[in-house]
C-alpha cells in the first residue's frame, strides 16, 4: 500500500497502471531524448513495477535529475537518472539505485541540487518497521559515483526513523536536511560535502510553539548558510498552523524566536504540507491555501529575512471571492521583480454538480493584487463530477516576462488525464491562442511535476499509467519550449478561401 495525501505526507494516492512491454509507435517512443510528440512522450523509467513520486530538478548544463521511487523488484527503491539538456539519459536505462529498501508505501522525501551540481536525496532506509530503519542522506555526482558509502549517511540513530524528511542546498555549499520524530519534533541537522555534521549530534530541535506536534513541510535556503524550515504546528488534529523558522548557519540556532507564524488566520487542511520558496535575501515567500471557516482562501506571504511579514498579519488573498473553495495551490517567486505568481483550482458546487476552473494571480512585491480581484480563468468552469474534467496539481513556471502554468485534466474516476499549460505575460494576457499539449495519450496521469532548464526551456515529469493496470506506473517526460506556437484553434482544421 501507499500512503496518500492524508498525512500521507503530502504523497497523493498516485494513478497506477502496469507497463506493457514497449511497441514500436507506443508511449514509450522518444527514449533518445525529448520527443516533440505529446502523444509520445519521453520514457524516463519503464520498469515493470510501479514507478511513482517523480521530482524533477535542473543541472547548471541545462540537463537535469529526476527521481523517484520503484516497486519493481519489492520494496519502494529510490532511483535517479540524469538527462542532458537534450533529454537524453547519462546513466544506465531507468536510473541507478541509490536505495534498496523493503518498503511496501511511501511518504514524500528530499531531493536536492548542491553547489556542485550534486544531487542529495533524504529518505527512510531500509527495512520498513526494522532495527535498521532510520533517516539516510546520499549524494550522488554528475557522474553516477556516490559521494558517500551506499546508501548513504545516517541522519538518525537505527530504530529512529523520520517518517518525512525534507532536504535544501545552502549558500555556503552544505546541505540541510529536516525531519520530524516519532515524538512529534522537528528537527534539523547540516551537512558539508564530506558528509560530515555541522551541528549538534542528532540535529537541533526547531524552536517553535509548546506543546504541539510539528510536521515539517519544507525546507529552503536562507542567507550566508543559514537554512529556514516550514511545518504545520498540531496542539491537536483541528488545528493545523503553518510556521516558519530560520536556523543559523554555524551552530543551527534559531533565529526567528520560537518561530513565525506566517497567518494569524487560517487553518490548513489535515494532511496538507504546502512548500515554499526562498526569496534569495534570507526570506521565504509562501503560497498556499487554508481554510477560515467557510471556504478555502489562496493566501500568500512574504517574510524578510529579519522576520516581518511583510503582507501583514494575514497576508493577502490571491482572489477575494468568497463563493467558491479555492485549492491546489502552486507559485513562483521572481526574485527580480519580487513577483509572486500563483495559480489554483476554483472548486464550487452548482445544482448538485461539482465544478471546477483554473486561475492565476500576479501578487506584486508590495502584496497589491496585479490582474484584477478575482486573478485570470486559465480554464473556464465545466463539470467536474464525472471526472472528466476535474483538474489537479497545477505547476507555475517562471519564463521570460511571464509564467508557464500546467496542469492535468481528470481524476480516478476516468482513465484519460491529458496535461497541458498556457504562457501568461506579466500583464495577465495569455501568450498561446490555446493551451500547449504537453501530454495526449488517453492513459492516467498522477504526480506532475516541472523545472527550467538553464539552456531556457521548461520540463515536466509526471507518473503514467500506459494500460490502465493498477500494478506500475512508468515515469515520462516532456519539453516544453516557451516559443511554443500552439496552432490557432480557428484554422485547427485548415483554411481554405472563400470563392
Amino acid at each position: 500500500m501507499r500512503i496518500s495525501e492524508g498525512r500521507c505526507m503530502r504523497t497523493a494516492m498516485a494513478l497506477c497502471v502496469a507497463a506493457m512491454p514497449a511497441l514500436p509507435g507506443d508511449v514509450r517512443a522518444g527514449t533518445d531524448g525529448w520527443s516533440p510528440d505529446p502523444a509520445h512522450n519521453l520514457v524516463i523509467a519503464g520498469r515493470s513495477g510501479e514507478e511513482v513520486q517523480a521530482k524533477i530538478l535542473p543541472l547548471s548544463d541545462g540537463g537535469f535529475y529526476v527521481s523517484w521511487f520503484d516497486n519493481t523488484d519489492g520494496g519502494y527503491d529510490v532511483r535517479l537518472q540524469r538527462l542532458d539538456v537534450d533529454g537524453r539519459a547519462l546513466w544506465v536505462d531507468n536510473g541507478m539505485v541509490v536505495a534498496d529498501r523493503s518498503f511496501d508505501w511511501t511518504t514524500d522525501y528530499g531531493f536536492t541540487v548542491d553547489a556542485d551540481d550534486h544531487a542529495v536525496l533524504s529518505f527512510q532506509c531500509c527495512t520498513q518497521g526494522g532495527p535498521d530503519e532510520r533517516l539516510v542522506l546520499a549524494r550522488i555526482a554528475p557522474d553516477g559515483t556516490r559521494a558517500w558509502p551506499a546508501p548513504g549517511i545516517d541522519v538518525t540513530l537505527a530504530g529512529d526513523a523520520a517518517a518525512v524528511s525534507q532536504v535544501s542546498a545552502t549558500s555556503d555549499g552544505d546541505v540541510v536536511v529536516a525531519w520530524m520524530t516519532a515524538t512529534g519534533q522537528g528537527r534539523a541537522q547540516k551537512f558539508d560535502g564530506n558528509g560530515t555534521a555541522a551541528w549538534a549530534a542528532g540535529g537541533v530541535e526547531i524552536a517553535g510553539p509548546a506543546g504541539a506536534s510539528r510536521f515539517i513541510a519544507d525546507v529552503r535556503p536562507g542567507a550566508n548558510g543559514d537554512a529556514i524550515v516550514s511545518w504545520s504546528n498540531q496542539p491537536n488534529f483541528l488545528t493545523r498552523v503553518l510556521y516558519a523558522q530560520k536556523l543559523a548557519a554555524a551552530d543551527g540556532a534559531a533565529l526567528w524566536g520560537t518561530g513565525v507564524r506566517v497567518s494569524e488566520t487560517g487553518n490548513l487542511q489535515a494532511g496538507y504540507f504546502p512548500p515554499f520558496m526562498g526569496d534569495g535575501e534570507g526570506g521565504a515567500v509562501f503560497a498556499y491555501y487554508d481554510n477560515t471557516g467557510v471556504v478555502f482562501d489562496i493566501r500568500v506571504q512574504h517574510i524578510d529575512s529579519g522576520a516581518k511579514r511583510r503582507f501583514g498579519p494575514t497576508g493577502v488573498l490571491a482572489t477575494t471571492d468568497g463563493t467558491r473553495n479555492h485549492v491546489s495551490s502552486a507559485a513562483a517567486y521572481d526574485p527580480a521583480s519580487g513577483d509572486i505568481f500563483v495559480a489554483w483550482v476554483d472548486d464550487q458546487t452548482v445544482s448538485m454538480q461539482v465544478m471546477h476552473s483554473l486561475r492565476a494571480q500576479r501578487i506584486d512585491a508590495d502584496g497589491n493584487r496585479q490582474w484584477g480581484d478575482d486573478g485570470v480563468e486559465l480554464v473556464p468552469p465545466a463539470v467536474a463530477t464525472t471526472g472528466e474534467n476535474a483538474l489537479s496539481r497545477p505547476v507555475v513556471l517562471l519564463a521570460p516576462d511571464g509564467v508557464i502554468v500546467a496542469w492535468t485534466t481528470g481524476n480516478t474516476s476516468v482513465t484519460s488525464h491529458p496535461v497541458r499549460a498556457q504562457y501568461l505575460g506579466r500583464d495577465g494576457i495569455v501568450r498561446w491562442p490555446q493551451p500547449a499539449d504537453i501530454k495526449t495519450a488517453p492513459t492516467t496521469t498522477a504526480r506532475l511535476a516541472g523545472a527550467n532548464s538553464a539552456a531556457g526551456y521548461a520540463a515536466f515529469v509526471w507518473s503514467d499509467a500506459p494500460d490502465n493496470d493498477p500494478a506500475g506506473n512508468d515515469v515520462l517526460g516532456h519539453r516544453l519550449d516557451y516559443d511554443a506556437k500552439p496552432d490557432d484553434v480557428l484554422f485547427a482544421d485548415g483554411f481554405e478561401p472563400a470563392d
